[in-house]
């Protein structure tokens, strides 16, 4: 259980090395030329972008709006949780309706794991049909479990990808 624990810290530790070698490498390359653009790409937009979906996500699940703002997020042409195309508003609506004042609450901050790409361990909490509170946690050493939602981004800050992940899974 230990040397699972070392080598996820690692792999992770080699995933921001790499980032921040290809974000160097970015930058060096727009400096003079398109900041706008470089700056999309910054770490701060990217985790706050994953904080802003889980925020949306969150007020649709309280009631308090609607999906449109997650909507609003997604490009034309995105994977949001495997539902692409036309079934993506759909299939989400009826997710939401399934799990009853569904919530996500970070364990931890984002943490940015490729040029456009965020991951985050979370809780997530919803009514079941019973009205029994249930929980799931991304991370969750009892079953055993190691997950994370990673968000993918165009240069535009749109959503590409949503995708509940192994937290060592390897970006694509």
């Amino acid at each position: 259980k230990g040397l699972a624990t070392i080598l996820l810290l690692a792999s992770r530790f080699q995933q921001v090395a790499a980032f921040q070698s290809t974000s160097l490498l970015f930058s060096a390359s727009t400096r003079g030329t398109n900041h706008l653009y470089a700056a999309k790409l910054e770490p701060e937009r990217l985790c706050s972008l994953a904080k802003d979906f889980l925020r949306n996500k969150n007020a649709a699940g309280r009631g308090d709006t609607n999906l449109d703002p997650v909507f609003e997020m997604c490009s034309p042409d995105v994977d949001l949780y495997g539902l692409k195309g036309d079934n993506v508003r759909p299939g989400f609506i009826s997710f939401f309706q399934k799990y009853e004042r569904l919530h996500h609450e970070l364990i931890d901050e984002p943490v940015v794991v490729g040029p456009t790409t965020v991951q985050y361990s979370f809780i997530k909490t919803w009514i079941d049909g019973n009205e029994e509170e249930k929980v799931w946690k991304s991370i969750d050493p009892e079953k055993p479990r190691n997950k994370v939602e990673r968000l993918s981004f165009n240069e535009e800050g749109m959503l590409i990808t949503v995708s509940v992940v192994e937290a060592d899974d390897v970006l694509n």
